[in-house]
């Protein structure tokens, strides 16, 4: 992702890239990212008008991401794919707001409509196997993503849905034993990636009965990568109840932990990120969770019928 903004400010007349430069800062899921973004926006926009029509949907796209239009995003995601079926990056940007709506079977839909044109691309069906997955299509979603390691055995995706799969019809060991033997791998990812696949490790370990070992991974991985990224503070939140659940003593991490959320006592951007914030600064004890009660309370009530 930086070096893609980094190349994005060495190149200011490429509009695809700084489009998707200002994507990548939206991914950041934060208050300050619409204005972070807003700079590349601003540059694509001016490129816009000697482009081609793609490339004028992916700069509208853009927009309406920062003008927090959901909707319209989805849209323009649907007519590029209409247009050109094959372009997986549109596709994994209509699954991430697909899901953060809970549009489980819309997610299924994009995929079932761009497979047909992707099926040697390892990353479109590790993509079908977790929209199947989300639809509780579990067989469907086991193959899906057999086929996507077949293609790349290091594929993450993949390996992230499989293991959904596994803990969901308990195979307990064969999945901790599944991503133990894929876990040298695990290099050159993201923070989210690298962390959330050490978390269904975690998982699996927990479900064995290993809590030391479920914590350690806590300590050693799922919580030691990008403390200030909202994807791995809601690991992090998710993992500890986790685990206080299945009787693991936490010992002082929620306090750590309550340190890096308090920067989300008015963060609502998000409802199932705004709600494991509010969790964990609970039960943190901080006073941040009487503030994003009061900011939720007004989201709500201010929301659209």
């Amino acid at each position: 992702a930086s070096g893609v903004v980094a190349a994005a400010e060495t190149h200011p007349d490429s509009l695809l890239l700084n489009a998707y430069a200002g994507i990548l800062w939206m991914l950041l899921e934060a208050a300050e990212a619409p204005a972070n973004a807003q700079a590349f926006l601003d540059r694509a926009q001016g490129l816009a008008s000697r482009a081609s029509a793609r490339e004028q949907a992916v700069v509208a796209m853009l927009a309406a991401w920062v003008a927090d239009d959901v909707p319209e995003v989805l849209r323009l995601c649907d007519a590029i794919l209409a247009d050109d079926p094959r372009d997986l990056l549109t596709a994994a940007f209509a699954h991430y707001h697909q899901f953060n709506r809970g549009d489980f079977p819309a997610m299924l839909r994009t995929m079932t409509r761009v497979l047909p044109h992707l099926d040697d691309v390892s990353e479109a069906h590790g993509m079908a196997a977790f929209a199947y997955e989300q639809c509780h299509l579990l067989d469907e979603a086991e193959a899906a993503a057999r086929r996507a390691l077949e293609l790349r055995a290091a594929n993450p995706w993949a390996q992230h849905a499989l293991a959904h799969v596994m803990l969901t019809q308990g195979r307990i060991d064969e999945g901790a034993a599944f991503l133990e033997g894929r876990r040298a791998g695990w290099t050159g990812l993201n923070s989210f990636m690298l962390t959330h696949l050490w978390w269904h490790l975690a998982l699996f370990r927990l479900s064995q009965g290993r809590g030391d070992e479920a914590l350690a991974i806590y300590d050693d991985h799922a919580w030691a990568v990008a403390k200030d990224y909202s994807q791995d503070q809601i690991g992090a939140v998710s993992l500890l109840v986790r685990l206080e659940l299945a009787g693991v003593e936490v010992g002082d991490r929620w306090d750590e932990l309550g340190g890096w959320l308090a920067a989300r006592a008015e963060d609502t951007l998000q409802p199932f990120l705004t709600l494991q914030y509010l969790y964990g600064l609970a039960r943190a004890g901080r006073p941040e969770a009487d503030r994003l009660l009061v900011a939720v309370r007004v989201e709500a009530a201010n929301a659209p019928d």
